[in-house]
């Protein structure tokens, strides 16, 4: 495998570092602290044509592989100090983006996806409930045929983005028939007031990346806003998560280099009894666990991502990938805080924003039992 980057991959990554060092890492700490998200600088990603790289050109994309795609997202996670507008990126390109662009019409991509690649929308896909989580078949929220369309009722949770959403894209269940195959997905739009904001709700991490309820009551919803067939949803949100698994691994990568790159400097110029940090068996130890945990999760993701550009596109590829780069990156947020001592524990210190905006890794986008589950089924097809 080749790991040289090409002259366009080299120009995106540049772009990226140079988009974190000027804009984005202004006012971290403060936004962090006020659960502030700015659009603005979403605006600013936008610009430099991050949030179209893997889609179609006629849609305001580049018409980029996965590869290209992840080595962005992971050089913007690694200059970038805001993890929770990185995860945005992720969460809006993978949960939304994928699903409009794989599934949705001509009208579809021309009203929704276009908007969302050049900033002018913002939006959110909303799947998990009160009473359905990791069970993303258990549904509650109702479809019901009506003569004009469709009427969507229930109460949506944990929604990344959707405070600030433009348009959502909704899984409803039709009643009567088998879980998993009767549920469907819709596109809502903010203008039309199709759906309600509840809660949104206060967060340890990520807290720049918003979160809410969304109600659903009696919402009208037209046919044309169908996203792919009737009951086709879960195969809608499979394809969301197999493309997630793989951006939000990207983003663990790029967010562990700028940690180990913050640790190792505090280890060379920190002295203690006369000594650097990095001198003492238990930091250089730490320190080599964690550069162990770093290199295998970024050869994983590059051979993730060619073998995805390659066809080969299967979900435990995916899961094993977000299962290994997110109990990485908490374990290494472990490390780094003991290595840094009461420095690491106290608030505007990196390594402490640090920890909280990783421990979610483990629960978003599938919980690392989840990915235990999925790769075993995966490895089972395998060699079973």
């Amino acid at each position: 495998m080749d790991f040289s980057l090409t002259e366009d991959q080299k120009q995106i990554c540049d772009l990226m570092e140079e988009l974190s060092l000027r804009y984005l890492n202004v006012g971290v700490y403060t936004d962090d602290k006020h659960a502030s998200f700015r659009r603005d600088k979403w605006a600013k990603i936008a610009e430099t044509g991050l949030l179209g790289l893997p889609f179609p050109e006629a849609c305001g994309g580049a018409d980029q592989g996965m590869l290209t795609t992840a080595l962005a997202i992971r050089t913007l996670a690694q200059k970038c100090q805001d993890e929770g507008l990185v995860f945005s990126v992720c969460a809006q390109m993978s949960a939304l983006q994928v699903p409009l662009w794989q599934y949705g019409t001509v009208e579809q991509h021309n009203k929704f996806l276009a908007p969302l690649i050049d900033g002018r929308y913002i939006g959110s896909s909303v799947i998990s409930e009160p009473g359905a989580g990791s069970d993303s078949a258990a549904l509650s929220t109702l479809i019901r045929k009506t003569a004009d369309g469709y009427e969507l009722h229930g109460i949506k949770t944990f929604a990344t983005l959707a405070p600030e959403a433009d348009c959502l894209l909704v899984y409803g269940k039709h009643p009567g028939g088998i879980p998993a195959l009767d549920v469907s997905a819709f596109i809502l739009e903010k203008e039309g007031q199709e759906f309600e904001i509840g809660q949104i709700f206060e967060k340890m991490g990520l807290r720049t990346s918003p979160m809410s309820e969304v109600i659903l009551n009696c919402t009208s919803v037209p046919p044309e806003r169908l996203v792919g067939r009737e009951r086709q949803g879960m195969s809608v949100f499979f394809k969301a998560m197999l493309w997630e698994r793989i951006m939000v691994a990207a983003y663990h990568v790029g967010a562990m280099e700028q940690q180990y790159e913050e640790v190792y400097k505090y280890a060379c110029e920190r002295k203690q009894f006369g000594q650097r940090l990095l001198d003492f068996e238990g930091v250089y130890g730490k320190l080599v666990n964690m550069r162990l945990r770093l290199e295998t999760s970024r050869l994983m993701l590059f051979k993730t991502c060619d073998d995805f550009d390659r066809g080969f596109q299967e979900m435990h590829r995916a899961s094993m990938l977000k299962l290994h780069t997110s109990e990485s990156k908490v374990q290494n947020s472990l490390e780094a805080v003991q290595i840094f001592g009461a420095y690491g524990y106290v608030k505007e210190s990196a390594v402490e924003k640090q920890i909280r905006d990783s421990l979610a890794a483990k629960i978003y986008s599938g919980t690392s039992e989840m990915q235990k589950k999925i790769m075993l089924e995966g490895l089972g097809e395998l060699y079973g």
